[in-house]
C-alpha cells in the first residue's frame, strides 16, 4: 500500500464529525441464474467534502460476496444550508465488462433502514438490464428514494426507467 492510501485512509478517521457511507453490504451474482464464482465486485463511495473510499471483494464459489459498513470523519465543519451528501457506487466486472449493482446519491450522513435493507439483498444477474427504481422512503411520506441497479426485489421496488444511464447526478437527493 502507498504511502498517500495510508494517508488517505488515515483522514478518514479523524475530521469535524461522522459521516455514514455505506451500510453492510450482501448479495449474490448471476448470469441467468448460474452463480459467477471469484468474479471482482467494486465499490466506490464519496461524501460531499471530497473523501471518497474505495474497496472490493469477489464473490465466492456460490456467487455470493460482502463488503463491511463504512463510516468515515468529515473534514468541514457542520455548515448550515451547505449541500452534504454521500454517493455510493457497486460495480460488478465480468468478461471485460461493467455491471451496475447499485447507484445512488443520499442527502445527509446518517444510516438509513431502507438503504440498509437494499444494499442486504444485492441478487444480481446480468442478464437483466439497468433500471432506475424507486423505493420506500420511511421518513418524508410521498417521497421516494431512487437508485439504479441491474438488481431485483420483490417488493418495495418501482422501476421508473429501463436501461438508465449511470450517472449519479442525476439521481434525486432527499433533503431530509
Amino acid at each position: 500500500m502507498s504511502f498517500l492510501t495510508t494517508l488517505k485512509k488515515f483522514g478518514n478517521h479523524i475530521g469535524a464529525y461522522k459521516v455514514h457511507l455505506c451500510p453492510e453490504v450482501k448479495g449474490q451474482a448471476s448470469e441467468k441464474g448460474k452463480p459467477l464464482s471469484n468474479v471482482k465486485i467494486e465499490r466506490v463511495l464519496n461524501f460531499s467534502d471530497g473523501k471518497s473510499v474505495e474497496d472490493f471483494t469477489y464473490t465466492d464459489n456460490n456467487g455470493g460476496f460482502s463488503l463491511p459498513e463504512i463510516n468515515i470523519r468529515s473534514n468541514q465543519p457542520a455548515v448550515p444550508l451547505a449541500e452534504i451528501f454521500t454517493s455510493q457506487a457497486i460495480y460488478l466486472s465480468y468478461n471485460n465488462e461493467e455491471y451496475c449493482l447499485w447507484g445512488s446519491r443520499l442527502s445527509g450522513v446518517k444510516y438509513r433502514e431502507e438503504y440498509a435493507r437494499k444494499l442486504r439483498q444485492l441478487i444480481a444477474d446480468i442478464s437483466n438490464g439497468k433500471v432506475l427504481f424507486k423505493f420506500q422512503n420511511k421518513k418524508t411520506e410521498g417521497y421516494k428514494f431512487e437508485a439504479l441497479s441491474i438488481c431485483r426485489w420483490s417488493d418495495d421496488f418501482e422501476v421508473v426507467e429501463q436501461n438508465a444511464y449511470f450517472d449519479l447526478s442525476e439521481i434525486e437527493t432527499d433533503n431530509n
